[in-house]
């Protein structure tokens, strides 16, 4: 049975990846010394991808707002 280096999840046979951690799974119960290796390290990187379309997702909801104050005040 594979399992997760990261989390130390338990998957049927067929998986690749574990689908929390994203990370390929090995084919033992992983060690305390595999699970402290697996463990992410930390993002330092300020403009990471979650961060930008957090931004951009807020950014729409913004513009939205502002051509429905528009159209409502043209009438």
């Amino acid at each position: 049975m594979p399992w997760c280096p990261q989390c130390g999840a338990e998957f049927r046979k067929g998986f690749r990846e574990c689908n929390t951690c994203h990370i390929p799974l090995i084919d033992h119960p992983p060690t305390e010394e595999e699970r402290r290796a697996a463990r992410p390290q930390k993002n330092t990187r300020f403009w990471n991808r979650e961060r930008l379309m957090h931004i951009l997702r807020a950014l729409i909801a913004v513009l939205l707002a502002l051509a429905a104050a528009m159209v409502l005040a043209g009438k």
